[in-house]
């Protein structure tokens, strides 16, 4: 295609877009602007703009302050009874034909 086909087809497609309508939001110039807080209208009552919080406690569980204990220790090998520790807390199994391991309260 020549040099003036490329500047023809172009100058014909600026012509076909500059014929799409915008399409803008619609804004009324002889409506005026709301007046601001202060001038025309009070502003909301005090604590109108949102609700009191709600009670302590009001939907949930009461916290927990004690932890819960737990009296088997699991490791990798297997499980073993151990004095009551807290769950997740370390503690050590000797499993006959593996040694001593590690795991966890649970």
């Amino acid at each position: 295609m020549s040099r003036h086909g490329l500047v023809l087809s172009a100058f014909a497609g600026a012509m076909l877009l500059s014929a799409i309508p915008a399409g803008a939001q619609y804004y009324d110039p002889y409506r005026p602007p709301p007046p601001p807080y202060g001038y025309d209208r009070p502003p909301p009552p005090y604590g109108y703009d949102r609700p009191p919080p709600p009670p302590y406690g009001y939907g949930y569980d009461r916290p927990r302050y004690r932890p819960r204990y737990g009296n088997i220790c699991v490791t990798g090998r297997g499980e073993c009874p151990t004095p009551p520790l807290p769950y997740g807390a370390g503690c050590g199994c000797y499993i006959p034909g593996f040694g001593q391991k590690r795991g966890v309260v649970q």
